[in-house]
């Protein structure tokens, strides 16, 4: 009987697998076409010691210029954490991906610890728990805003901010990608840059992200195994809400995924992350608490990433890996839109008892 249950497991295990990987073709062709990236190239653009290691700032191309949109090279800006550390030494690493919002202007700054909101500041915190740390900025945001004066802090989440990355979004489509494909895209090509360190533990490289970056984290997850673990800071969603009459507001046309209510659910994306650990957070009040309204936005928002968890659950469990997929709701700073103290503390626990053990 033993033997019989034995080979029955084994017969599901790969079964699922095979189902697991007809899927993620499926699920990857949503994306869009990729382009072939070019050879890898990262330029030092300054180096500052600070406590406990050095902050790089460094340059590295993302794409070659398109002929066709007259478009230049699409280069990234990013801040690289290394902490101080002996030689032959392998660190684990993390790719800290920013918000968006009325914060398009700073971009990487922010979870760099170099301007915004403090609560954001997770890249130089994980820097400062023994992590190398590269914090990208994501396209359209920082030093990658396509738009007049890109060094102001004058344009925010405006028309003019909005026109630039609705234009550029429609060139995305009109070649067969799409913007969440070119979000995977570049953190594919922050990862190329991870590898290239010869101190990083390529075992042991997890990512996280807050808000918008915390939702392109589980796309960039499922489709590049590289990443270990992952975290999403009121981030990922369910996609197939997003342009509902009944959502809280009303959406810009370059989030698409063209064909995806048709074809997924964003729990099919998070479930293919398995076995790999992925943690998300959830305020219970995101949306508000001040109003019926808003609390009725807050406690659906919440309903919909139970619904998200438990579909995306079986899969996990089916691996033996039921445990490590997890979600924390908390009502910490009034639960709202954030990441706050406590809850950090609780999450870089969470990680490092995966990346350091």
């Amino acid at each position: 009987m033993k033997r019989f249950l034995t080979l029955l497991f084994v017969i599901l295990v790969f079964s699922l697998s095979s189902y697991a990987q007809k899927n993620k073709g499926l699920l990857l062709k949503l994306l869009g076409d990729m382009p072939k990236p070019p050879p890898l190239t990262v330029d030092t653009l300054g180096k500052v010691s600070i406590d406990g290691g050095w902050r790089y700032k460094i340059r590295y191309l993302s794409e070659d210029s398109n002929t066709y949109f007259h478009s230049p090279k699409d280069y990234i800006d990013a801040y690289l954490f290394i902490p101080r550390h002996t030689k032959d030494t392998k660190l684990p690493a993390i790719i800290a991906i920013h918000q968006d919002g009325a914060h398009n202007y700073i971009g990487k700054d922010e979870p760099a610890g170099i301007a915004g909101d403090e609560d954001q500041h997770y890249g130089i915190e994980l820097f400062k728990r023994g992590y190398i740390v590269i914090c990208p900025d994501r396209f359209c945001h920082g030093n990658r805003r396509r738009i007049a004066n890109p060094d102001t802090t004058a344009d925010l989440w405006n028309e003019g901010t909005i026109l630039s990355i609705e234009h550029w979004g429609g060139q995305l489509l009109s070649i067969g990608r799409t913007a969440m494909g070119k979000e995977v895209y570049d953190l594919e090509r922050t990862m190329d840059v991870l590898y290239s360190i010869p101190a990083v533990d390529k075992s042991r490289i997890g990512a996280i992200g807050h808000s918008a970056g915390g939702n392109a984290l589980a796309y960039f997850m499922f489709a590049d195994p590289r990443v270990k673990l992952g975290v999403s800071s009121c981030g990922v969603f369910e996609m197939a809400n997003w342009y509902d009459e009944k959502a809280p507001m009303k959406r810009y046309t370059f989030t698409v995924i063209p064909n995806f209510v048709n074809v997924a659910r964003t729990s099919d994306f998070v479930a293919l992350i398995a076995p790999r650990p992925f943690l998300m957070t959830r305020g219970l009040w995101e949306w508000g608490q001040e109003t019926d309204e808003e609390k009725t936005k807050s406690i659906d928002h919440v309903k919909a990433t139970r619904l998200l968890y438990n579909e995306a659950l079986p899969y996990y469990a089916t691996l033996k890996s039921g445990k490590d997929l997890k979600v924390i709701y908390f009502d910490e700073d009034g639960g709202r839109h954030a990441f706050p103290t406590k809850l950090k503390r609780q999450v870089y626990e969470w990680i490092d008892s995966y990346l350091k053990n």
